[in-house]
């Protein structure tokens, strides 16, 4: 059995793959790029954070039978710190950790997500970056990655409604109007929102897998997100860390959509993770 550990900007994540569908992903949210937007570095204490969620999710997957260990880190460890992190994690387990480039990242969220078929675009909404890609049938034809994740926005302006629908709708102009025939999402804001709309206690990732987020469920959620007093408690499976960011996602990912012209959005379990382990046989 192969692992894989995704160490993102909000969360490290561990995939284990049983050759199931869809192989439900461990979590622990980190936080690694908090702080990151005003001091321009890796807070030290999220880093201990992350280096120590890495050690244990190796430990778990040796434990679970995996023969192969691979480890790759996104925007938050392209950032002064990430080399030191990197350091700190190869001197606790026995395996190289690949910093991967924006590029990089959002062409395996395409892949790991679309499998390279059909006319496709894909929104990776993580904590310190975005990524957006669109391809036809395996060749990427646009993939940009820009610096707007929940983690990142948040520290830089806080959390009023207004001023993120401001802030995200003048930054999406970065991105190119790609066309697609259908727009999936990744990444843990997607899963998070799917959650939430379905009404789960507890994650259900095969229930999440495929799931049809429409224009004015999306619009409806961000209301109540926006006038919860205890989004932990409404949403059970979203968990205090996210709740601090998940109106910042909903609100991107409303925006992204109908920048890009849809009333849909696909949310998909299958994403970056998926998308390294395909890389490595090319």
């Amino acid at each position: 059995m192969v692992a894989v550990i995704d160490i993102g900007s909000n969360s490290v994540r561990l995939f284990l793959d049983r050759g199931r569908p869809v192989n439900p992903k461990e979590l622990n949210t980190t936080q690694l790029s908090e702080g990151l937007a005003n001091l321009g570095r890796l807070k030290p204490e999220a880093m201990v954070r992350t280096a120590d969620a890495v050690a244990d999710f190796f430990d778990l997957a040796k434990r679970a039978g995996a023969e192969k260990v691979y480890v790759f880190g996104t925007e938050a460890m392209r950032n002064p710190g990430g080399e030191e992190l990197k350091s700190m994690i190869e001197s606790r387990i026995p395996v190289r950790v690949d910093i991967i480039s924006g590029k990089k990242e959002a062409e395996i969220g395409y892949v790991g997500c679309t499998g390279g078929k059909g006319n496709n675009a894909v929104i990776d909404i993580g904590g310190a970056s975005v990524e957006l890609t669109a391809g036809t049938d395996g060749k990427i034809t646009y993939a940009e990655s820009l610096k707007l994740g929940v983690v990142r926005v948040r520290d830089a302006i806080g959390s009023d409604r207004a001023a993120i629908e401001d802030y995200y709708r003048k930054q999406i102009q970065g991105y190119k109007k790609v066309s697609a025939d259908k727009l999936y999402a990744i990444g843990g804001t997607a899963t998070s929102l799917a959650s939430m709309l379905l009404g789960q206690k507890t994650y259900d990732a095969d229930a999440v897998h495929g799931y049809v987020i429409g224009k004015n469920a999306l619009h409806g959620l961000i209301d109540d997100i926006f006038a919860s007093e205890n989004l932990s408690r409404d949403y059970p499976t979203l968990g205090e860390k996210r709740a601090l960011v998940i109106g910042h996602g909903a609100i991107l990912l409303a925006l992204l959509a109908d920048y890009l012209g849809f009333d849909k959005i696909t949310v998909s379990e299958h994403d970056n993770i998926e998308g390294y382990l395909i890389s490595l046989k090319k």
